[in-house]
């Protein structure tokens, strides 16, 4: 007969720990949730509600985007706009890439028009359509609008901040002429051009814009 130790059977066992016998504790059991059942639920609820905002966060745009002046190439525009938007390209496939935004932007689809891009406060930042050919338009926090009188036909201008919606300033000339071709028109984009001299960049004098620039 060999010599050797006694095995440990399981009587042995419960006897080194009876308070695990009377307990009932559950040996190869997943151990209990100490912070009860509604704290798992919870917690689980909220990862599910940020792997959607995440989700959400990403919008799909065409590839091209249509060059706002100063810029030389479609990659200097968006290096220009991961900077500015604080947002990140995930991925490009032919004439698509998905781009992750801040909390709060989101693509939407008018009932007529192009395809908006807008901020977390529900300014537009951007439009597209959609199609081989499609680019992406940036659009500036200053422009020069038509305003039309429905009642008579004729358009007016206005100078407007589209970041909080004030008119900034205004064409005392209501005229059959709308846009370029309106008589005001020429001096209210003086007048935006004095004011405020980097207006054509849609990637400047927004106030995120400005503040991401460090």
């Amino acid at each position: 007969m060999k010599n050797g130790k006694p095995k440990l059977t399981r009587r042995d066992a419960d006897g080194l720990f009876p308070d695990l016998q009377q307990s009932g504790a559950h040996l190869a059991s997943r151990p209990d949730n100490p912070f009860g059942e509604e704290v798992s639920r919870t917690t689980d609820r909220r990862d599910r509600d940020e792997a959607k905002l995440w989700k959400d966060n990403l919008v799909t745009l065409p590839a091209a985007i249509e060059l706002p002046p100063g810029y030389e190439s479609v990659s200097h525009v968006r290096d220009a706009m991961e900077r500015a938007w604080r947002m990140k390209w995930v991925r490009e496939s032919g004439n698509e890439v998905v781009a992750e935004f801040p909390e709060g932007w989101a693509a939407a689809r008018p009932a007529s028009g192009p395809i908006e891009l807008k901020d977390a406060t529900g300014v537009v930042r951007a439009v597209y359509g959609w199609g081989g050919d499609a680019e992406v338009r940036l659009l500036p926090r200053y422009r020069v609008e038509t305003q039309e009188n429905s009642s008579s036909g004729l358009g007016s201008l206005l100078v407007r901040d589209r970041e909080n919606g004030q008119i900034l300033e205004r064409s005392s000339t209501w005229s059959a002429k709308t846009g370029t071709n309106h008589p005001d028109w020429t001096r209210l984009s003086a007048w935006l051009d004095k004011q405020y001299p980097l207006h054509r960049d849609p990637l400047r004098l927004w106030t995120d814009c400005e503040g991401n620039r460090g």
